[in-house]
């Protein structure tokens, strides 16, 4: 190996383990300072409570969840061992210690459960049980650790118990929902994403998940509805009409729940490829009706609605060109369809259909 390229190595496994050197420094640090609560060794004064709470919960929303364990920490050491402290001000709102502490407390089993410290999770966790283990927040992190540990029929109890107390909770309702799907139990798991979405309707942000409900309810529900349609692929029968109009509803609710996510979250990724796939399923079967029913016009609109989700989507691209070419004869439309299709992948077959489109045009212009 030539010496210039020996040292591109060398540098390069240096810069790796310095990274994971780095990587794994931060780690540590964090752990340190969420396992201890604090840096500082003097303890905290009583009167900076409610400074300490607002801050840390303004953290957490960020999802700095280090920094924001810390400030819990320190609320909870100033607190000491007080236990008849009132009046301390939050935001505006006069809380008692107790309810600061089980508010810390749980919002420290949070952080611990977002970091995959589920044995800690649950220590802090049984912190904030004593105080008030009926507590909504409690009873719904200790389901979501019960599913992490792969107890689902605890978890699945807790969030009953969670709806018990709080009929419209919507993350009860999604979470029932996600147990209740991966047992495919899907009537059951539909009926709580229903749930979930009518109880999001401003589709609230949560720090710890990766959308709102309302959006993640729609996302799961119209997989529900996709699996749901793939148990008709296996029917042992003929289709009956009652079969046929069932599916045509699962497959039009599917998409629209996706168009209503998307509308609202259209930077979610995940969304848009199951509508896309869902899209190219609907217009695959428009384009297989009888011969002398094909809808190829509806399907093109179906394409065309793909490309607008994914420009580069070559597939939808080349079908218009072909339903364009073949079907609605519209030689012209076809052409600028290809040429499209050459700029996004330019394969010398493309080519040849673009020169030979071009030749049919102007064939048609002299006549």
């Amino acid at each position: 190996m030539p010496f210039h390229a020996k040292s591109l190595f060398s540098l390069r496994s240096w810069l790796f383990y310095a990274e994971v050197v780095a990587v794994i420094g931060f780690v540590v640090l964090a752990f340190f300072y969420i396992q201890r609560g604090t840096a500082e060794s003097e303890s905290q004064p009583l009167s900076q409570v409610g400074n300490f709470i607002e801050k840390a919960d303004t953290l957490f929303e960020k999802q700095d969840l280090a920094d924001a364990a810390l400030h819990y920490w320190h609320a909870l050491r100033a607190l000491g061992m007080e236990d008849e402290v009132q009046g301390i001000s939050i935001n505006g709102t006069s809380q008692t210690s107790a309810e600061v502490r089980l508010h810390a407390n749980l919002r420290i089993a949070e952080i611990y459960s977002q970091s995959n410290w589920l044995k800690d999770a649950k220590a802090r966790l049984e912190y904030a049980a004593h105080i008030q283990s009926e507590h909504t927040g409690v009873r719904l992190l200790r389901g979501k650790l019960f599913r992490d540990e792969g107890l689902l029929a605890e978890a699945t109890q807790e969030f009953l118990a969670v709806l018990k107390n709080m009929p419209d909770h919507a993350e009860a309702h999604y979470l029932l929902g996600v147990l209740y799907q991966g047992s495919k139990q899907f009537e059951q798991a539909s009926k709580h994403y229903t749930k979930a979405i009518e109880n999001d309707p401003e589709f609230l942000n949560l720090p710890s998940e990766k959308a709102p409900i309302g959006i993640l309810a729609r996302l799961q529900l119209s997989r529900t509805y996709a699996r749901m349609l793939q148990n008709y692929q296996f029917l042992d029968r003929e289709f009956t009409e009652e079969d046929l109009a069932e599916v045509t509803r699962l497959e039009s609710e599917a998409i629209a729940l996706l168009e209503q996510a998307h509308k609202n979250m259209p930077e979610m990724n995940e969304v848009v490829d199951d509508l896309i796939r869902l899209l190219f399923s609907r217009a695959s079967a428009l384009e297989r009706e009888d011969i002398e029913t094909r809808q190829y016009v509806d399907a093109l609109q179906v394409y065309e609605r793909i490309v607008e989700l994914d420009p580069e989507e070559v597939r939808a691209w080349e079908r218009m060109g072909e339903i364009y070419a073949s079907f609605l004869g519209d030689k012209a439309a076809a052409l600028e369809v290809y040429r499209t299709v050459y700029k996004i992948e330019p394969h010398p077959t493309v080519l040849a259909n673009i020169k030979s489109l071009e030749e049919d045009v102007a064939a048609e212009k002299m006549e």
